[in-house]
This record gives structure tokens, C-alpha cells and sequence, in this order.
């Protein structure tokens, strides 16, 4: 049966087009509709005038010092896996309600988009990882194969072992408020992905990660208390 162009799943049924892939969108299931509809319309835009959008703010620049770490970090390591197209598009849309970023495919080009709204510490995480998928879309067939192994990848460039064992090398079991707050600082990266780079590298145990996966999921009681300024959390 010919389905109308009004059905939902004609939206999924286009992305399968071998010239339009996404390959990892950040978020939860609710956003990838979002991110999906944004990249369909600006690479509708592109076919037709060639065109970056206006309200892109950035394209070239932050992309290439990371295709470059990335590639470097592979090196070191003794592995070449990154494969990059010749041409990538890469930047922040401002406004865009429920665009949480993603990576995409579309004809010979690498598409990398973020929220303009990002904390620079989330901002510099994500373009790393959407950076990684795309060299590593080759490799992983599946979006959350290719998820898992890109942030691996992304953290492993951003985070050197050495590094890491400063604050890991103890084997710690469990990790104070006050310690988290210090190594975020430290490495400028939320405390949970600065942690899943140590379980990467051996410095924490699977139960450890389970138990803060646990805790972090379970609720926690506060006590409310009046704000002490008007800054915001």
C-alpha cells in the first residue's frame, strides 16, 4: 500500500535514503523527530541554493581541531579507524525548540549540529562525540553501536590516561561531592563522562560504575531552604 504523505513514518522511511542518514541524535526517542525535521529542511535548503543557513554561527574552525585530535589520538594508540568525508558542515542553531544535536550524512558531506543554548562544557563534549560517530559510522552498522563507540573515542581524545590517573589511580570505590566538583573543574567535562574515561582505561571496576549508575538514578530527599542570591543553578 502507498503510504500518504501525511503518515508519520514517512518522516523515518526518507532518512533510510542512502543519500540522507542520520547517525546519532542525542537525547531521548522524543527529540529525534526534531532533529530529523532540522536537518531535512536545511539540507533541502542546500539541494536546492547551495546555502548554508543564516543563523549557522559556526562551520569549519572548532570541527577541524578535533577531526585533528581525533586522528592523533588514533595514532597513538596504534589504530587508523577514523574516515572521514572530504567535506564537513558543522555548527550551532540558535532557537530551535527540542534540537538536542546530532550527527548526519548527507550525499558526501558530514553534518554536525548543536544547540546554540549549550553550556560550553556540553558544547565542546558533544562536537567531539558527533565528530567521532561520523569518522566512525564506517565501522558500527547500528546508531547505539555507534553511540557507545564514539563517546569511547571522543573521551579517549580529550581525556589522556595519564591525566586520568591522577585522580583514579587509587582504584576509588566511591566519589564525595567535593571530589566530583574538582575533577569537573579540573577537566572542564561533567563528572559522569570524566568517569566512564577511568572505567575506559581500567582505573574503575564494572561494580563501581554500576553502583554510581544506582545512585545517580535513584531519587534523593532535599530539604527545601530559601535561595541565598539570585544567580541562577
Amino acid at each position: 500500500m502507498k503510504r500518504g504523505r501525511n503518515n508519520p513514518s514517512q518522516l523515518q522511511i526518507d532518512f533510510l535514503a542512502a543519500f540522507r542518514r542520520m547517525l546519532v541524535s542525542l537525547g531521548s526517542a522524543n527529540n529525534l523527530p526534531v532533529n530529523e525535521s532540522l536537518f531535512m529542511r536545511m539540507t533541502d535548503q542546500w539541494e536546492r541554493a547551495q546555502v548554508i543557513p543564516a543563523d549557522l554561527l559556526f562551520q569549519k574552525s572548532p570541527v577541524e581541531a578535533v577531526v585533528f585530535r581525533l586522528k592523533k589520538s588514533e595514532q597513538e594508540a596504534g589504530t587508523e579507524r577514523f574516515r572521514f568525508p572530504n567535506e564537513l558542515i558543522a555548527g550551532e542553531i540558535r532557537g530551535e525548540q527540542g534540537l538536542t544535536g546530532f550527527s548526519a550524512m548527507f550525499r558526501e558531506q558530514g553534518w554536525l549540529i548543536l544547540p546554540a543554548e549549550l553550556s560550553p562544557m556540553y558544547k565542546n563534549l558533544f562536537l567531539n562525540i558527533l565528530t567521532a560517530a561520523i569518522g566512525l559510522e564506517h565501522l558500527y552498522p547500528t546508531r547505539s553501536e555507534l553511540l557507545i563507540e564514539a563517546e569511547r573515542a571522543a573521551l579517549a581524545a580529550m581525556l589522556p590516561e595519564d591525566e586520568i590517573r591522577k585522580f583514579f589511580g587509587l582504584k576509588l570505590s566511591r566519589f564525595p561531592d567535593s571530589f566530583r566538583n574538582e575533577v569537573s573543574t579540573y577537566f572542564n567535562l561533567p563528572f559522569d563522562y570524566v568517569l566512564k574515561r577511568a572505567h575506559h582505561a581500567g582505573f574503575v571496576s564494572d561494580q563501581v560504575m554500576d553502583d554510581f549508575r544506582t545512585n545517580a538514578a535513584a531519587p534523593r530527599t532535599t530539604t527545601l531552604r530559601r535561595a541565598q542570591s539570585n544567580r541562577a543553578a
